[in-house]
């Protein structure tokens, strides 16, 4: 980053956090803490330069699995296993908060994301990550709130409240003992434009800006340490406005467009001079307040709602990408791999193996030799390895 930038100026006043698996950038912007949502793995594993980091999560899934094991079943053991990959190589490269995703389809059932968040600790505990540094993006949803008490109180997990648009899911979050707590600017701004039916609201009259900035207030008021992260922005002048939270979360673009910036922005010195607004009352939330007042304000009614909904078909859909690619990748191996070998047998090059250039049992080449020709094909070794064969065109 160069010296004197929008980005270097907001950097001094807030952590910045890039909402990115892509680890070059996360070292690029010398980022303290990472992100790592699903749908940000998913990009990233597809990456060149993120090689080896699915190699690993192909070899850990493929010991799990065992010998001989179907490689689409390897492949779903490796998505299982990619954020945890990601998690051990962003170790590496930030000092502060490394932050994984828990599966958001468990949003509502508070068991079972419970048993799923231990099992990802115990994992990334086991892959030689610091429990200190570690945190479970977990949904704010009632069931996901008190998930997140029980993993504070019982287990010391450190927990990231994700998809919070309300007071109240701020109030019960801090009281449950988040660490981290996650606005959606952008999403709660989206609701009051369709509303409202405008385009954009300045920075000091956007709603998602005004309530992060009562949440923030709130915290500091009842003395919780809890950090506010907010993002899901929708313009970069939302995240300036913001710039008084402890951390904000911005997509690479953003951070590489206000790298190219010079020029003051008025949003950023509004922000830098605001007050906090006063003492607010303490909020007490149980079950029965949660859920009334979810119902009584419409933009968390919504927007939790169609939140968890997305997270889950996001879900779905990236585990079939993923597994979809990543089982193409070993059958692409696979078949470099018996191209490789059947090269070292065909000692003249004519593209067969015959019994003279066979230096295995009879056994197995009568095996191989599926139309007992007295010779082997590349297709044959390929069938007799369980490996795919695609013909030269």
């Amino acid at each position: 980053m160069s010296e004197d930038t929008l980005l270097t100026r907001l950097a001094t006043h807030t952590a910045l956090v890039p909402e990115t698996a892509e680890l070059a950038t996360v070292q690029k912007y010398r980022a303290r803490h990472v992100n790592l949502a699903a749908s940000q793995i998913t990009a990233a594993a597809q990456l060149p330069a993120h090689e080896p980091i699915v190699d690993a999560a192909i070899a850990w899934a493929a010991n799990k699995v065992g010998t001989g094991g179907n490689r689409r079943l390897v492949a779903i053991r490796a998505v299982e296993r990619l954020a945890i990959e990601f998690a051990r190589a962003a170790g590496g490269i930030v000092a502060g908060d490394i932050s994984i995703e828990v599966d958001g389809r468990l949003a509502y059932k508070r068991r079972q994301l419970i048993d799923r968040a231990r099992t990802l600790m115990d994992q990334l505990l086991a892959a030689g990550l610091e429990k200190e540094r570690l945190l479970l993006r977990i949904p704010a949803t009632w069931e996901g709130l008190q998930a997140i008490e029980k993993l504070h109180a019982k287990n010391g997990i450190r927990c990231h409240a994700t998809l919070v648009f309300g007071m109240h899911q701020l109030a019960a979050a801090a009281d449950a003992g988040a660490a981290v707590i996650a606005p959606a600017v952008g999403r709660i701004t989206d609701w009051h434009k369709k509303r409202d039916g405008v385009e954009d609201y300045p920075s000091d009259s956007d709603p998602g800006v005004l309530r992060t900035l009562r949440m923030l207030d709130y915290l500091s008021d009842h003395h919780y340490d809890a950090v506010l992260m907010p993002g899901c922005f929708r313009h970069p002048r939302q995240a300036l406005a913001l710039a008084r939270c402890q951390r904000i979360s911005l997509p690479a673009k953003w951070l590489s467009d206000l790298s190219d910036l010079s020029d003051e922005h008025p949003a950023l010195a509004a922000a830098l001079g605001t007050k906090p607004t006063g003492s607010q009352q303490k909020l007490t939330i149980d079950s029965a307040a949660f859920h009334r007042l979810t119902s009584a304000d419409e933009v968390t009614d919504h927007k939790l709602t169609s939140g968890v909904k997305n997270l889950s078909w996001a879900m779905v859909a990236q585990e079939k990408q993923l597994v979809d690619w990543i089982t193409g990748r070993q059958d692409s191996a696979a078949e470099r791999s018996t191209a490789a070998l059947f090269r070292t047998w065909d000692y003249d090059g004519d593209g067969y193996i015959d019994r003279e250039e066979w230096s295995g049992t009879d056994a197995v080449f009568n095996a191989l030799d599926r139309d007992n020709n007295g010779r082997i094909s590349l297709e044959e070794m390929a069938a007799g390895l369980g490996a795919p064969y695609t013909p030269d065109d």
